[in-house]
């Protein structure tokens, strides 16, 4: 069970809530299912997330950074053989 206060006192998130989260697809938000991912749109991303961060909001920013800054740019930019190769590494 995550714990928020242990995470902030730590500065940091326990592997497991980190593994869990990875099994659950959730770094892989908006990737589409196509490559892994769960194809939110944005919408459904903004409220998964903000519900994360009500509860810990350090597991929220790290959910939204991944997402943004993680992979984002191949996801918007990258050629459909970059997709294919590095986006399901990511999910």
């Amino acid at each position: 069970v995550n714990d928020p206060a242990k995470n902030d006192a730590t500065a940091q998130i326990d592997d497991t809530t980190l593994s869990g989260l990875w099994d659950l697809g959730a770094f892989g938000l908006q990737v589409p299912t196509d490559l892994g991912g769960l194809g939110l749109s944005n919408t459904q991303y903004t409220r998964l997330v903000e519900i994360v961060g009500a509860h810990d909001l350090g597991v929220g920013i790290t959910l939204g950074a991944h997402q943004s800054i993680g992979f984002k740019g191949i996801l918007l930019f990258g050629t459909e053989e970059q997709k294919a190769k590095y986006l399901p590494r990511v999910t």
